[in-house]
């Protein structure tokens, strides 16, 4: 009766320990590979293999639906927003959201969606004159919002001081000018049609 007990017992200790956490791949292969004991490890390497495959297609697609915003105000526009285009033509690029400004003015002023700030301003003809920045692109020359209004002269020669900031006359019809809230930084960028008059 003593010795059914032992081998009882040691018959139970073999089995935790096969059980056990950590046990040696050895182990594993020295299991039944047929029936049922087979079907969990045969579960187990084709769910990580699944798993890994859906991670990289997922990250693939991530990638190729995003789509960035225009980062450059060049001398004729922003990106497919030229000055000159009508408001559909704007309006399509979905770049712009709803009027900002008072239905009353002349001129309307739409904001810009994120992750760019500003506006689109359109003249009583319903055509881009004006498209100011507050955050984001720059222009190829390198000027952006944030820099030191004397970096405007030392980028732009040609650049003529007001109480505003500074205008740059370009060799399209077209101005840029910089301003300053408190003469430290440039706080709005802008690419004007020379002789607008929506704003100063």
């Amino acid at each position: 009766m003593t010795l059914r007990r032992t081998t009882t017992l040691a018959a139970l200790l073999v089995t935790a320990i096969a059980c056990a956490p950590g046990t040696s791949t050895s182990a594993s292969a020295s299991a039944p590979t047929s029936g049922t004991d087979a079907a969990p490890a045969a579960t187990t390497t084709g769910s990580a293999t699944g798993i890994a495959t859906g991670v990289t297609a997922a990250s693939t697609v991530t990638e190729t639906v995003v789509a960035g915003a225009p980062t450059v105000l060049d001398h004729g526009g922003l990106g497919p927003i030229r000055l000159g285009d009508t408001f559909a033509e704007v309006e399509a690029t979905g770049l712009i959201g709803g009027r900002s400004s008072p239905a009353t003015r002349p001129c309307a002023y739409h904001d810009f969606v994120l992750p760019l700030r500003g506006s689109v301003v359109f003249d009583q003809s319903r055509t881009a004159v004006s498209i100011i920045i507050t955050r984001g692109p720059g222009t190829p020359e390198g000027l952006r919002n944030g820099d030191e209004p004397a970096r405007v002269p030392e980028l732009y020669p040609s650049a003529v001081a007001n109480e505003y900031g500074h205008k740059v006359a370009l060799d399209t019809g077209n101005e840029y000018s910089a301003y300053s809230i408190d003469g430290t930084v440039i706080t709005s960028l802008g690419l004007s049609r020379i002789g607008q008059t929506c704003h100063e």
